[in-house]
C-alpha cells in the first residue's frame, strides 16, 4: 500500500503555520468549529516570557507574571510542566502528585501528518513509576486525528481493554488509515458553524489479535458535542479554581440517549488540551455492571472528591457519574529543561500494525 512521504522539515514548516493560523483564529472566533480551532483545544498551552523564551516549571493556570502570553506546545518541544489527577482526600498526602499523569502534545506520522497524543502515565506506588511506560499495568493514551471533517479518536490503550484500534465507515476490507478516520468521533468539523452538534458515529473497537481486517458491522454511539464555560478544581498552593471554555464531547453506549448503556465525556481546553473525563453508568440496566457495583462506584466516587461534580449528560437515562479524572494539578518536569513528551506513539510503533498506521516520517523518508 504506498502512501504520501511527507520530510519532518516540511512538516514542521506547514506545522508552525497551521498553529499561529489558529492562534490568530482563536482570537477572532472562540468557538468556530475549523480543525485550527479544533487543534488549539487539543494541545495544552505553554508560557512565553517578555524575550519569547518558553517558561519552565510554569503552566498558564498558575498566575505567574512572567507568563506574558501563551501558545500550544510545538512538534519536538519538551513539556515544561505536567498535568496530573487530583488523589482522593485520603491518598493527598502519601500520593501529593495523584494517580496519573495525562499531556496532550503533536506527534508526527507520515500518514496522517500531526496527530494529538493524549498519554495515560500512572505512577503513585504500586511498581508503577511517572515517565516511564509500565506496559499492560494501565499506561498508554489516546490518538486523535484532525481531518477538515472531523477531530477523532483512532487508537486508545488502557488498563481496561488494552490497546485498540477505532475504525468507522471507511473501513473496507483491511485495517488502514482510511478506516480510523471519523470513527470514535469528538466533534465534526466545519468553519461555518460553532462548536455545537450530534451526529450518529458508527464505529468499532478492534482489540489486540483481530486488528488486520474490518469488522462486518460497525456500532452506533450517539454523539454530541458543545462549548461551555466550566469551572475547573485547583491543586492545593495552586490558587482558586478556574473558569475555561471547554469543547465537551459526549459519547453514548448505543443510539438512543435515553436508553444509553453508558456515557463517556471529553473536557478540552485551548490552555490544558485534555482536561477531563468523565463515565456515566445507567443504573437501570447496564451490559457489564450490577446496579450495585454500579451505585457502590458511584458513591465511593463521590466520597473521594477526586472530581469536582458535573451535570448528568441529557437524554434521561438513569445515569450516575461512576469515574472521573480532573488532570488539573500542575507538576514541573524531572529536568530542568523539560521532559520528552510522552511514550504512547513509541509503544504503538512497536507493535506490527501501528508501526504501519502511525510510522513517524523519518522512517519513511
Amino acid at each position: 500500500m504506498s502512501r504520501p512521504r511527507i520530510g519532518f522539515g516540511a512538516l514542521l514548516c506547514l506545522w508552525s503555520a497551521a498553529a499561529a493560523s489558529a492562534a490568530a483564529l482563536a482570537g477572532e472566533n472562540a468557538t468556530a468549529g475549523s480543525s485550527e480551532a479544533a487543534r488549539d483545544f487539543m494541545i495544552q498551552n505553554v508560557c512565553i516570557t517578555k524575550s519569547g523564551a518558553l517558561l519552565e516549571g510554569t503552566s498558564p493556570l498558575d498566575g505567574d507574571p512572567r507568563c506574558l502570553t501563551q501558545r500550544d506546545l510545538r512538534l519536538g518541544e519538551n513539556l515544561p510542566y505536567h498535568k496530573h489527577d487530583h488523589p482522593a482526600a485520603a491518598h493527598a498526602d502519601g500520593l501529593p502528585r495523584g494517580y496519573q499523569r495525562h499531556d496532550s502534545f503533536p506527534v508526527a506520522t507520515a500518514q496522517f501528518g500531526v496527530v494529538i497524543e493524549h498519554s495515560f502515565d500512572f505512577g503513585g506506588g504500586n511498581g508503577r513509576q511517572f515517565g516511564v511506560f509500565d506496559a499492560g499495568r494501565g499506561d498508554g493514551g489516546d490518538i486523535t486525528l484532525l481531518t477538515r471533517q472531523a477531530v477523532s479518536f483512532a487508537a486508545t490503550e488502557d488498563g481496561g481493554a488494552g490497546f485498540q484500534l477505532f475504525v468507522g465507515s471507511g473501513c473496507k476490507e483491511r485495517v488502514d488509515g482510511a478506516a480510523l478516520a471519523g470513527s470514535w468521533i469528538i466533534a465534526l468539523l466545519g468553519s461555518d458553524r460553532p462548536f455545537e452538534g450530534e451526529t450518529m458515529a458508527r464505529l468499532d473497537d478492534l482489540k489486540e489479535g483481530r486488528q488486520s481486517n474490518c469488522p462486518s458491522r460497525l456500532n452506533a454511539a450517539f454523539t454530541r458535542w458543545y462549548t461551555a464555560p466550566v469551572r475547573y478544581r485547583a491543586a492545593e498552593a495552586q490558587g482558586p479554581p478556574i473558569t475555561l471554555t471547554t469543547l465537551i464531547s459526549e459519547h453514548y453506549g448505543g443510539d438512543r440517549p435515553e436508553a444509553a448503556d453508558h456515557v463517556e465525556r471529553f473536557y478540552f481546553t485551548r490552555e490544558l488540551g485534555s482536561t477531563r473525563w468523565e463515565r456515566w453508568q445507567n443504573l437501570s440496566h447496564s451490559r457489564d455492571f450490577s446496579a450495585d457495583q454500579i451505585a457502590k462506584a458511584a458513591s465511593e466516587l463521590a466520597l473521594s472528591k477526586r472530581c469536582s461534580e458535573a451535570p448528568t449528560p441529557a437524554g434521561g437515562a438513569l445515569l450516575v457519574m461512576a469515574d472521573c479524572r480532573e488532570w488539573t494539578l500542575i507538576v514541573p518536569p524531572d529536568q530542568p529543561a523539560g521532559d520528552r513528551p510522552g511514550f504512547f506513539i513509541d509503544a504503538i510503533r512497536s507493535r506490527g500494525l501501528g508501526n504501519d498506521l502511525f510510522a513517524s516520517p523519518r522512517a519513511r523518508e
